[in-house]
């Protein structure tokens, strides 16, 4: 039995509106996820899915709703925003006991539409759907999809592309500009019923002053755990900042390619913002907006301590993070400057990020050649080689062998990640309406660790003439 439980309209009205969704045309059911499930919407079947997720059809007890929020985007007070093109529609009582929300990403016009169509394409679509999945394999904190439709609408982006609808899935909406929209708007009303909702549901019932605590431990070791996998999100306005720490709202992003740390990865970034090596600052910055909305709650010496442990968080988890990558069990002092030097190199050298880590693994101490494919790729690099004379010393102070360290290092820098040019090329079968390669690839990327026969050329750096995609805020 398909059951809701919809606690977010408990909120003041002003934090939401109802809303009728828009169906896409000729919509096509491309492919759905386990959470079909364990959401226990199997019952529906296939077509009754379909149509539920498209505006057409109604369950008992759904809400059909778009909420409001603000953010800054790009650094700039962007005023009133909210779910321009998404629409909930409800919070389902999982079989498991949990409750998780459904909603649907280019279902049609809402309130917060502002100039925008309310539509997804495709390609937004198919991105969102393969993004959030690799998360999932890579283990970082993520909102989930349940299914991909695609439909014969004709919507303007750079060109013109046919429609898309992508139901995503997570414990809640929340972000930090729901706080944002209720502080600046002087709605002290809704911001008490907002905090304490967001407490009691999300935190456990703990204090204003704790809550925040654990958004912003949340917040830096996710911070550390994209920078780990060469993760860049692209657009890390505050209304894209989940208060849970989860990874939202998958559009421009990318994985690094060639080590360039100063990655941008969003074309429409034309300052540079939110660079791959700018996303652990941005994140501090972030959480300040949101500490501000908490000024007239918790003692300004209080909300400053709370924004100081940020920096101490991030760097303890992503030093762990390095020294895992390594494949190092002890500790040493300067274990960080080796692996920065390692980035550094990477960039100067133009070595693919997750290729050169995955290769690491199968290193022999005192044997370079142990890495052949790097160097017949990249050929004889003096500055590598000194480097990895460098990380000789340091595996001199370990216990364990050289083998027993590559099974470690197996474990943690993974084979494969979502290369723009890979979700290129899921896209344009997803376009043709066929979902064999978007199936085959998400069974790769729930397990980017294991070796996968038939892929290993997606394994190796980036070819010259995919690199390089450009992609937008509409992608």
């Amino acid at each position: 039995m398909i059951e809701f439980e919809n606690t977010f309209k408990t909120l003041p009205k002003f934090l939401y509106e109802e809303v009728t969704p828009t169906p896409i045309k000729n919509a096509r059911l491309v492919h759905t996820t386990s959470l079909v499930q364990h959401l226990g919407l199997r019952e529906l079947g296939p077509e009754k899915l379909k149509l539920w997720l498209n505006g057409e059809l109604t369950l008992p007890g759904e809400e059909r709703i778009s909420s409001h929020y603000a953010g800054h985007q790009f650094g700039v007070w962007a005023g009133q925003l909210g779910d321009g093109r998404a629409i909930s529609l409800g919070e389902l009582k999982t079989p498991a006991g949990g409750r998780l929300v459904v909603q649907t990403k280019g279902s049609g016009l809402t309130p917060f539409s502002r100039m925008g169509d309310g539509k997804a394409v495709i390609r937004s679509s198919v991105r969102e759907y393969l993004c959030s999945e690799a998360m999932v394999g890579l283990g970082i904190p993520t909102t989930r999809v349940l299914a991909i439709l695609t439909g014969d609408d004709r919507v303007r982006r750079e060109t013109i592309e046919r429609s898309g609808l992508v139901a995503r899935v997570f414990p809640t909406n929340l972000r930090f500009g729901h706080f944002e929209l209720c502080f600046h708007l002087e709605m002290e009303e809704e911001l008490d019923a907002l905090i304490a909702y967001t407490r009691t549901t999300f935190f456990g019932g703990v204090t204003t002053e704790e809550m925040l605590t654990e958004i912003v431990a949340r917040t830096a070791r996710l911070m550390a755990q994209w920078q780990d996998v060469g993760f860049c999100h692209g657009v890390m306005n505050t209304d894209n900042m989940s208060v849970l720490g989860l990874t939202i709202d998958c559009g421009p992003f990318g994985f690094l390619e060639d080590t360039e740390l100063g990655y941008v990865c969003n074309h429409s970034d034309h300052q540079g913002r939110y660079a791959y090596n700018q996303q652990p600052s941005v994140g501090m910055w972030n959480l300040e907006r949101l500490l501000v909305c908490f000024v007239n709650k918790v003692p300004r010496e209080k909300l400053q301590e709370i924004l100081n442990t940020y920096p101490d968080i991030f760097e303890k988890e992503y030093l762990r993070l390095c020294r895992r990558k390594l494949g190092l069990l002890g500790q040493d002092a300067a274990d960080y400057k080796l692996f920065v030097d390692l980035l550094q190199t990477m960039s100067k050298l133009s070595f693919d990020y997750t290729f050169t880590f995955r290769q690491l693994a199968g290193y022999r101490r005192g044997n370079p050649r142990s890495l052949r494919e790097v160097f017949d790729y990249y050929g004889n690099r003096e500055e590598f080689l000194d480097w990895l004379r460098k990380y000789d010393l340091r595996l001199a102070g370990e216990t364990g062998s050289d083998e027993e360290r590559g099974l470690r290092m197996k474990e943690t820098n993974p084979k494969y990640v979502l290369k723009n040019y890979i979700a290129q090329e899921v896209i344009a079968e997803v376009e043709r309406d066929r979902a064999d390669r978007l199936a085959a690839w998400l069974e790769v990327l729930y397990r980017p660790y294991d070796e996968h026969p038939g892929f290993e050329a997606y394994a190796g750096p980036t070819p010259p003439e995919h690199k390089h995609y450009e992609v937008s805020c509409s992608s």
